[in-house]
């Protein structure tokens, strides 16, 4: 797949022997987790025997995402590799964002390959130049806009991901479903074929990407959940996945339009159709007490993201104001 404005090409595989690199590289660097190294250890082995690459296996969680972990990795890439090499990232988001830092950072900048490999990658992390880790219990906030040299989706992996990292990964695909895309929310509705939705979900993200390369504006849409859902993630000390963190975060997302008269009715009840498909009622009960680790605040600002007839609002906010809002509305009841 490619797109006039994206500047590296986005390709869906089902084999190890369909990752091409065209371009001649000094060394390659296998980056990888040790949970899909032991599910996955014949494609990625494959790929290493192919360009003779160098591995580097890191724990998988977002833990890992950490300034440890980064710097152990520098340490073994810059020993191992010079400024005319590049670092293929095999795996999911944690792999695909400290990969993505690394390789920003090494040499003043080396080349790096995302190989997706779980829903969430291929639908978010992987894509959009995007990349991070965590540092002081505050989620993705040391980071670099860095386009990969290519991504790579490779699909056949969605069949051994555990059911629970399947699930997670949806959020991000209803997500682009409620802020844009009416097609995608009929596919996922309609339990359309894995193959299609993760191209339209992919689609969506590049829109946006394409629009608002580093998030200046209409790329905040896909904010969408994140606000509520980084802090939910973050005070669980990273236990609650992603996905069902952003799911919950969409949920008070819309309880929150619907109590300022945003999110009208419509808007409001489909997209709770789709998200209870994946993500059942539950009882919102997390203490919340601050959104200032958001990195949309703008003083004592934040851009939230609300759905206004079935599209992405963005709204500047009192921080306090929202958080009244969620305690005194929202918290300790069943959404």
């Amino acid at each position: 797949m490619n797109k006039d404005e994206l500047s590296y090409e986005i390709k869906i595989i089902h084999k190890a022997s369909e990752i091409i690199l065209e371009k001649k590289f000094t060394k390659h660097l296998v980056l990888t987790d040790r949970n899909l190294y032991r599910e996955q250890r014949a494609f990625i082995d494959e790929i290493v025997k192919k360009y003779n690459a160098y591995i580097y296996v890191i724990d998988a969680g977002e833990e890992t995402k950490s300034l440890s972990v980064l710097e152990n990795i520098l340490e073994y890439a810059s020993d191992k590799l010079d400024r005319h090499s590049i670092i293929i990232n095999v795996g999911g988001g944690v792999v695909t964002d400290i990969g993505g830092f690394a390789a920003s950072i090494l040499y003043r900048g080396i080349k790096h390959v995302n190989v997706a490999t779980s829903l969430l990658a291929m639908t978010d992390a992987a894509i959009g130049s995007k990349t991070g880790i965590d540092f002081c219990n505050k989620k993705n906030i040391l980071g670099t806009f860095y386009d990969p040299y290519k991504v790579f989706i490779a699909i056949d992996a969605l069949k051994t991901l555990p059911k629970d990292e399947y699930i997670s990964g949806f959020a991000e695909v209803i997500k682009h479903a409620l802020i844009y895309n009416d097609e995608l929310y009929d596919l996922i509705k309609n339990d359309a074929n894995i193959e299609e939705i993760l191209e339209k979900s992919i689609w969506t993200k590049v829109h946006f990407v394409c629009e608002d390369k580093n998030e200046k504006g209409a790329r905040m849409s896909l904010n969408f959940g994140h606000t509520f859902g980084h802090v939910i993630e973050a005070a669980s000390g990273f236990a609650l996945s992603h996905g069902h963190s952003v799911a919950t975060g969409m949920k008070i997302a819309l309880e929150l339009g619907k109590i300022l008269n945003i999110t009208d009715e419509e808007t409001y009840m489909r997209s709770f159709e789709l998200i209870h498909k994946y993500y059942p009622i539950e009882e919102i009960n997390y203490e919340i007490k601050s959104l200032k680790s958001d990195k949309k605040m703008m003083g004592d600002e934040i851009n939230f993201v609300f759905l206004k007839n079935k599209e992405a609002l963005i709204q500047k906010m009192d921080e306090r104001k929202v958080v009244e809002l969620y305690n005194e509305h929202i918290k300790n009841k069943k959404f």
